[in-house]
């Protein structure tokens, strides 16, 4: 019978052990978690650079990933300054997404960039920043208020406190009349 036994067990193992060893792989097969490490909210960051402030970001909700992208799902607002910390013009959207590889930001939604001094005005469904550049960009429509005219156009290069703006494909512009 001791015969018998031990070649049978060897037969069973000899099935079960591949069986196990499927197991052991699907358990290895762990997959990358890619979503946010960090979720802050709400987010106040100022920007300096030699002790002064650049710029202040305001964003309900901020998530950060292990790449050093950074999301703002709810909206964000920008603020920025002149030498003499004086604002001098504002950035806001409803979407916003950092990249870290391009450095670059990509605003979405209802995004509207203001003047303060002047008061002008841009609108745009997408809109690019390069903070390093200090320059904002989009290939998208864009309607622009500026002294009493609307300028629209498709695609615009910019600075980002809007001092100097360009309009790469004008549709036109039009004259605004004060109602009283």
């Amino acid at each position: 019978m001791k015969n018998i036994v031990i070649p049978g067990l060897v037969i069973i193992g000899l099935v079960l052990l591949p069986g196990c060893q499927s197991r052991t792989n699907e358990v290895l097969e762990i997959q990358e978690y890619t979503g946010p490490i960090a979720e802050l909210g709400p987010a106040v960051t100022y920007y300096s650079d030699s002790a002064r402030v650049k710029m202040r970001m305001e964003a309900p909700r901020q998530l950060e990933f292990g790449n050093g992208d950074r999301e703002f799902p709810e909206g964000l607002y920008l603020q920025f300054f002149n030498t003499e910390g004086a604002p001098t013009s504002t950035l806001k959207a409803d979407y916003c997404y950092y990249t870290k590889k391009e450095d670059l930001y990509k605003a979405t939604g209802n995004v509207v960039v203001k003047d303060v001094e002047t008061n002008d005005r841009l609108d745009t469904e997408e809109l690019f920043w390069n903070q390093k550049k200090e320059e904002v960009f989009t290939e998208k429509f864009v309607r622009i208020e500026k002294d009493g005219e609307l300028h629209v156009g498709d695609g615009l290069e910019a600075k980002q406190d809007f001092s100097y703006w360009k309009i790469l494909n004008s549709k036109g512009t039009i004259s605004l009349e004060e109602q009283n």
